[in-house]
């Protein structure tokens, strides 16, 4: 019998250590890659960003808002914290973490629309596990995106559900590995033609109004103008086509302007762009192509310039 234990002890110290170092392999693995979603929380944990701009948002502003575009014309060093697929819990999550590592910014350039204020839908849940060992991350997503203990104490359990995703990973050949996907301070643009197919199908689009969500956004503009950090909010360009279809556009319009309103923070609306009316400049009905990302970047920094200079050049204050 003590033969046996002794035997059992060694058969699971061995499986432990075989599994941590599996996980130290693949975290390793994950810590390197330039794609998103992973390049901007590996920037975060393990570079200087120095950022004295930052864009937060949803995909909109992950594909639609270019540091090198609003750098160059602006003379400021922006990051790009777009949260692809998610809304507003992600989004300011991001940001509390990005805050923990990093300078704080003195202008924050917030993408807004009709799916900002929902709850979190899971999307890219993976994008966490690199990092779950961070006590303060792991204290703000755990019980939203469905993370156990085990995940965060035991080897390699936390990869579980991405087998598949992890082997392509771990043999270098995925998107995540794909160029193309690779972010320049954590913005990538795509050359697509346009695709109206998802937006024919749709006779509506709701505009998402949960409480708990619009409560902390709020929250956040007040902690933003606490801490002296400028906030502009932006309505980047819909292809008219999508707008046409959104219930409520204009009571979202004013929600959004109210909420600046109250801490003193403008928004900045492109819903009805010129660029908005051209498919031409899209690849989706909500997501601009390379082509329109440069028109509407040029015209965002020229917007943004006219604000004043002492709010938006701020490396040079």
């Amino acid at each position: 019998m003590k033969k046996f234990l002794k035997l059992t002890v060694l058969f699971f110290a061995v499986l432990f250590l075989l599994a941590l170092s599996l996980d130290v392999f693949i975290t390793h693995r994950l810590h390197q890659l330039k794609s998103s979603p992973f390049a901007n929380w590996n920037d975060i944990y393990q570079t200087d960003i120095q950022s004295d701009a930052v864009i937060l948002g949803s995909s909109r502003a992950y594909v639609q808002f270019s540091p090198r575009i609003l750098d160059s014309l602006l003379q400021i060093n922006s990051y790009n914290l777009g949260a692809n697929g998610r809304s507003v819990e992600t989004q300011i999550t991001k940001y509390k973490v990005f805050r923990q590592h990093q300078q704080k910014p003195k202008l924050i350039l917030y993408e807004v629309h009709a799916g900002t204020m929902k709850p979190s839908n899971n999307y890219d849940r993976i994008q966490f596990t690199p990092y779950l060992y961070d006590s303060y991350l792991w204290n703000l997503v755990h019980e939203k995106e469905g993370f156990t203990w085990a995940d965060r104490f035991v080897p390699c359990w936390r990869y579980l559900d991405y087998q598949q995703t992890i082997q392509t990973i771990l043999r270098r050949k995925s998107y995540y590995d794909n160029p193309e996907q690779f972010v320049y301070k954590g913005f990538v643009s795509y050359d697509k033609k346009w695709d109206g197919t998802e937006l024919a199908k749709r006779e509506s689009i709701t505009w998402d109004r949960d409480t708990a969500c619009i409560r902390m956004f709020d929250e956040f503009l007040a902690q933003c103008k606490a801490e002296n950090v400028q906030v502009v909010l932006v309505l980047a360009p819909y292809y008219i086509g999508a707008t046409e279809k959104v219930k409520g556009m204009r009571e979202m319009r004013k929600m959004y302007e109210k909420l600046g309103q109250k801490y003193g923070f403008p928004l900045l609306d492109y819903t009805y762009d010129e660029l908005s009316q051209d498919t031409m400049y899209f690849y989706n009905a909500n997501h601009l192509n390379r082509k329109g990302v440069t028109l509407f970047c040029s015209k965002l920094a020229r917007d943004l310039d006219s604000l004043g200079v002492c709010a938006l050049r701020v490396n040079h204050e």
